[in-house]
């Protein structure tokens, strides 16, 4: 994935709450799983960190929540943890940079 792919990710995660794609997990390009079925991704168990994390949402929201609604909760974690260690695996190299800089005092060449 390179940088504009990665952007265009970002953005479009930003957008699902607005865009209202459903209760499904976010479907990032190049993901599915060697093993995925056509219609959705191979079902696995959820790792220690990810039940966890659910349990947590559970303690808080548990009344509200059936457990599809859990279970579709715990799926996102996972989903979310998986993605986040893909982007720790991804090699910077010491001159990567990024595609902006942001800094908050103006310089004296602005007009």
């Amino acid at each position: 994935m390179n940088r504009r792919e990665f952007a265009e990710a970002i953005a479009l995660a930003a957008l699902m709450p607005v865009l209202g794609t459903g209760a499904g997990p976010i479907r990032w390009p190049g993901t599915l799983a060697a093993g995925a079925a056509a219609g959705g991704l191979a079902a696995h168990e959820p790792s220690a960190l990810a039940k966890a994390l659910a349990d947590a949402i559970r303690a808080q929201y548990g009344d509200r929540l059936g457990e599809a609604d859990l279970a579709v909760v715990t799926r996102q974690i996972e989903n979310g943890l998986e993605r986040a260690e893909k982007v720790r695996k991804a090699a910077l190299a010491n001159a990567d940079e990024p595609d902006f800089v942001y800094s908050a005092i103006r310089s004296q060449d602005t007009g």
